[in-house]
């Protein structure tokens, strides 16, 4: 018989408004980090040894450290429920195995919270767009005594915010 345990916690969920249209936010976004390819699945899957599979990783990061996994182009469906008249919203899911090997080793169910992902909108007032996450340390970190795992994760944000201010600080 399955055994059930619920936790409950604070999160904090960040929005970030960019008086930028939202086609330059998100290039600006996907400048910094690399596309995944199935190339680069394929270079990892195949890597035998922790200096081979760092390569790899280094390799298909983009300058803030960060490779693109996927993305949900919530914009180009949910027009047709006439929900937000069509505005442009994307969700990027995005990370890095080395960053994350970093918190998996203090808590291995973390694995749940990695990559990060951020929500992408454009506003309804046509005056920039909406950059939504949650800060990765404010739900990894569920036990307050894993100091270990509370400095990966705080690392994490840290990255995260050095991103978030470079695609802030674009070029219209």
């Amino acid at each position: 018989m399955a055994i059930r345990h619920e936790d409950t916690y604070s999160i904090a969920r960040v929005t970030l408004t960019i008086p930028r249209p939202f086609d330059t936010v998100l290039a600006r976004l996907q400048s910094s980090i690399k596309q995944f390819s199935d190339e680069g699945l394929s270079i990892l899957q195949q890597a035998h040894d922790v200096d081979a599979f760092q390569g790899a990783v280094e390799s298909m990061v983009g300058p803030h450290g960060f490779m693109q996994f996927g993305a949900i182009d919530h914009g180009r469906w949910t027009g047709l429920f006439g929900v937000h008249k069509g505005l442009k919203s994307i969700r990027i899911i995005f990370g890095n195995p080395l960053i994350a090997i970093t918190m998996l080793r203090h808590d291995y169910q973390s694995g749940l919270w990695v990559p990060v992902e951020a929500l992408l909108i454009e506003r309804e007032d046509g005056k920039g767009t909406d950059v939504v996450y949650v800060r990765p340390s404010t739900y990894i970190v569920r036990d307050k005594e894993n100091e270990k795992l509370k400095e990966a994760a705080e690392a994490l944000d840290n990255k995260l915010e050095k991103l978030w201010e470079f695609v802030i600080e674009g070029e219209d």
